[in-house]
């Protein structure tokens, strides 16, 4: 399956879909995400290649992106929620920017965290995420991280 140019401009409902991750951002993983993951009809498996820093960590599939956090927070910390400020599409690549609100686990104290996220986005599933503040790269493993000019 080729990457075709008419399908490089994100359109407003998969901004939606985008948005709804957000909303539903929580402990876990929100299933709209793993939907945007998935490998389904995709050639290169699924498999995604995770950095922080810049130092290559590990690879993972949509279902194991499903139980984990795409935040850099040590283990005893987890997202609550999310609350979007913007959503900005031009052609593939969305920047959604806001705050993320985390806890200590078994504590009632919320810290609010800026967030600005990068995602390459074609045909309906992401190629890339990056959370720029945190450092944590998200791509492909196999396949474009781009769609096709």
């Amino acid at each position: 399956m080729g990457w075709r140019k008419d399908t490089t401009v994100v359109d407003e409902q998969l901004l939606e879909q985008l948005r709804g991750v957000y909303r539903d951002l929580g402990p876990g993983f929100p299933t709209a995400a793993t939907r945007l993951f998935s490998a389904e009809g995709a050639a290169d498996g699924g498999d995604w290649a995770l950095s922080v820093n810049g130092h290559p960590s590990r690879l993972l599939s949509a279902c194991e992106l499903a139980s984990s956090d795409l935040f850099v927070l040590p283990s005893t910390w987890e997202v609550m929620r999310a609350e979007v400020r913007s959503v900005k599409a031009k052609r593939d690549v969305v920047t959604v920017t806001g705050f993320i609100y985390c806890r200590p686990r078994g504590s009632w104290e919320h810290v609010r965290l800026p967030l600005l996220h990068v995602w390459t986005i074609c045909l309906d599933k992401a190629l890339r995420f990056e959370s720029l503040l945190d450092g944590v790269d998200l791509r492909r493993a196999v396949g474009p991280t781009r769609c096709a000019a």
